[in-house]
């Protein structure tokens, strides 16, 4: 009930605005803060630990006339004496050890969860309060139930109040505006009086009512609601369209203004919010329809950095979808949507336990993240595990490579021991930082159930459960994990690919590789180009692509036991946010001849330049990897040289796209195994981004390129230099060969 007069009082006395070019009214611009340190030209390697400290935020607070610097100081010091902070902070202190080198690191996820508007589209807000009513008067429920749905139906109302403050304000422009615009604004005026209050019954009744709803969401949970997601947008709207045989150009037009919505702040900080389309229905059908193109539309004309485009397919996806894609591919600087793979994810999830009924509401939360749309909460970045600092730490006998410092188990074997049991050793001391990753990560979730969000339970079961979606103690939602992201899949494979052959060739020298690794190969350099030399991951090389797949099944396994605040299991998700890149800069000299401090392997990627046989000797490796057990999700990003696709238009090269990148890696009839369900491409060269750099006034005259890194559109003209170079890096002209 506090949540819930807190959210009232915020929306009431919140100040609002009309933009002189906007037909949807509301905006999610001040929820929140410019601390998003991956898209941020500020961003240092050498100092990015994750976003671990609640107070932050308010580094990042302007002030201004109303607000000044001793307020914001004042708030900053009443909000660090409230429990969430003080536990939080607490977490965090208890196992510094293991997170100041990014051993593991853990964090309270604020978001990453799709919550589903359609009932509250559909019915309006006013039904769902009224259906809580009847829910209050079963006498037998718990007082914590009865305490929960009050407050629930508290913070539903304020959508209402909402859409009335705008609806007044629409009605003062309207009286001094000029026609044209007076008619947009009376046409504005009368949606508000009726959504989200009662259902929708037209497109733009809908988007006005979803963007509400969603501003909502966003106070709520301010500062820095990122990574939510909107789920598939073209079933969402697609009914409202069709009830006014709307035309796609029509709906692209609208949608723009709905995109608008999610672009905010200096460098779109609204970060990670994902829009999908297409896909198919339990029975194999394809679900694209022509909302799915008009959104294509509406994204290729703005081509703005958020929200993040994905696209779901099948093996029965038109034609038609894979050439419309193709104006994203190879237009240069356009976004480029991410892909994933229905037929794989549909499989994996279902063997995880998600009902069939449930597979098609598959949605990505944040940048690639499978959740069923109302139904889940994954907690996807609950914890972050880094494999290569654990290789290091199990080589050293527990000191760190970078300072020297004792984390963890000590280790107490010769070197020989240590190398020729590298395997049992390392999983054996994985096993232990899982185990403290785990208790941090469930701290950390606890810390956050401090904080409820009535308002957000509403869309994500609470209206059935009458459970907070963050309550730590009974599960409100009908899935619910933990997250966890691995790092370092291709570093352990290919040093331990290179153990084996170097104890084959030098059986006496396993001192030396060991010393070699402490001292960063510094006067060892022959010794480093015979592991550079090594066989690694990515050049369908069986012994290494049989190491990297028994490592990705035996971690995904130690992951999925481990068990989250209410004893479901964390999910395995091979995926590095931008963080191969900053939690490499932690971890020493490793056996494959990788140097101290520089950047892992991408996601399930091979490090770059280590895979120079081409691009379809990558896919025959990463094809050896067991999907199936990454229902958390994972990560894999392809640097492609457009110059490989010669069809003479954009939309023939799409096809062409299809037949030479994603049908072998997503629908290759020959692979036995499980296929890969997510992908995201740059189409460009290191050369190009190179000269976009050096002249962004003539390969970028309005200031955007856009690029990819992980599931995140950005402009690459804004990236720091660290992320830029990480970029062009992954460009690798080797794996890139068609």
């Amino acid at each position: 009930m506090r949540a819930a007069a807190e959210l009232e009082a915020i929306i009431e006395r919140l100040p609002i605005e009309i933009s002189g070019c906007a037909i949807l009214a509301g905006t999610q611009r001040d929820a929140f803060a410019a601390s998003y340190a991956l898209i941020n030209p500020a961003f240092k390697v050498e100092t990015f630990r994750g976003y671990c400290d609640p107070l932050e935020v308010y580094d990042y607070a302007t002030p201004t006339e109303e607000i000044s610097a001793d307020r914001i100081a004042a708030m900053r010091s009443l909000y660090a004496e409230t429990p969430y902070v003080k536990a939080l902070t607490d977490v965090y202190a208890r196992y510094g050890e293991y997170t100041d080198e990014v051993a593991f690191f853990i964090e309270q996820v604020t978001g990453h969860m799709i919550p589903d508007f359609r009932s509250a589209l559909k019915l309006g807000v006013k039904a769902l309060a009224d259906g809580i009513d009847k829910k209050l008067q079963d006498n037998t429920l718990a007082e914590k139930k009865v305490n929960n749905l009050k407050a629930m139906k508290r913070s539903l109302l304020c959508a209402v109040k909402l859409a009335r403050r705008y609806a007044d304000l629409a009605h003062e422009q309207a009286e001094k505006a000029q026609p044209q615009r007076r008619a947009e604004l009376e046409l504005m005026e009368a949606v508000l009086r009726k959504v989200p209050e009662f259902g929708a019954e037209n497109l733009l009744e809908a988007m006005q009512s979803f963007v509400l709803l969603w501003q909502v969401m966003c106070i709520e949970q301010a500062p820095n609601p990122f990574a939510f997601s909107v789920g598939n947008a073209d079933r969402i709207f697609e009914p409202y369209r069709a009830m006014g045989n709307v035309s796609r150009d029509e709906a692209a037009a609208l949608f723009k203004h709905f995109l608008v919505f999610f672009n905010v702040g200096e460098r779109s900080w609204a970060i990670s919010q994902n829009i999908l389309i297409s896909g198919k229905d339990g029975s194999g059908n394809d679900l694209t329809n022509e909302m799915s193109y008009a959104i294509l539309d509406a994204y290729y004309d703005m081509n703005l950095p958020q929200p993040i485009l994905s696209v779901k397919l099948h093996k029965g996806t038109p034609m038609k979808l894979y050439r419309e894609l193709g104006r994203f591919f190879f237009t240069p600087g356009a976004l480029t949507p991410s892909l994933f793979n229905d037929d794989s994810l549909f499989e994996t999830l279902c063997e995880h336990g998600v009902d069939a009924e449930d597979l098609p509401d598959y949605s990505v939360a944040g940048c690639q993240e499978p959740l069923i749309m109302g139904k889940d909460n994954a907690n996807t970045t609950n914890s972050w595990l880094n494999m290569g600092k654990v290789l290091e730490l199990t080589l050293t006998g527990g000191a760190s490579a970078i300072t020297g410092a004792s984390i963890g188990p000590a280790i107490s074997y010769d070197a020989k021991y240590i190398l020729e049991n590298i395997r049992s050793l390392f999983y054996e001391n994985l096993s232990f930082f899982c185990n403290k990753m785990a208790d941090a990560a469930n701290g950390a979730s606890r810390a956050l159930a401090l904080l409820p969000v009535p308002f957000l339970s509403c869309f994500e079961g609470g209206l059935d459960t009458g459970i907070d979606v963050r309550d730590t103690e009974e599960q409100g939602t009908k899935y619910n994990g933990s997250g966890c992201l691995i790092h370092g899949l291709s570093i352990v494979a290919d040093s331990f690919a290179a153990i084996d052959r170097f104890l084959k060739d030098y059986p006496e020298d396993s001192e030396k590789l060991i010393a070699a690794c402490k001292c960063n190969f510094e006067g060892y350099e022959d010794l480093r180009d015979y592991l550079l030399a090594c066989p690694k991951f990515g050049n369908n090389i069986p012994e290494v692509d049989r190491e990297a797949a028994e490592i990705a099944a035996k971690v995904s396994d130690m992951v999925a036991n481990l068990k989250n605040y209410l004893g479901n299991p964390f999910r395995p998700d091979w995926s590095s946010p931008s963080t191969h890149l900053t939690y490499g800069y932690w971890v020493g000299a490793t056996p494959d001849g990788r140097g101290a401090r520089e950047q892992m392997g991408y996601g399930i990627d091979p490090l770059f330049s280590t895979a120079g046989s081409g691009l379809g000797f990558r896919t025959l490796s990463t094809m050896q990897l067991p999907f199936s057990k990454m229902n958390g999700g994972c990560a894999s990003h392809f640097g492609i040289d457009p110059k490989y696709f010669t069809a003479e238009t954009n939309e023939e090269k799409g096809i062409q796209f299809y037949s030479r990148v994603l049908k072998p890696l997503f629908f290759n009839e020959q692979n036995e195994k499980r296929a890969p369900f997510y992908l995201y491409v740059n189409v460009t060269t290191a050369e190009t981004l190179r000269m976009v750099l050096a002249e962004p006034k003539k390969y970028a005259p309005n200031g955007v390129y856009i690029m990819r890194i992980h599931g995140t559109f950005v402009n690459f003209l804004d990236l720091s230099p660290a992320i830029q170079e990480d970029i062009i890096k992954r460009l690798d002209p080797g794996s890139t060969c068609c």
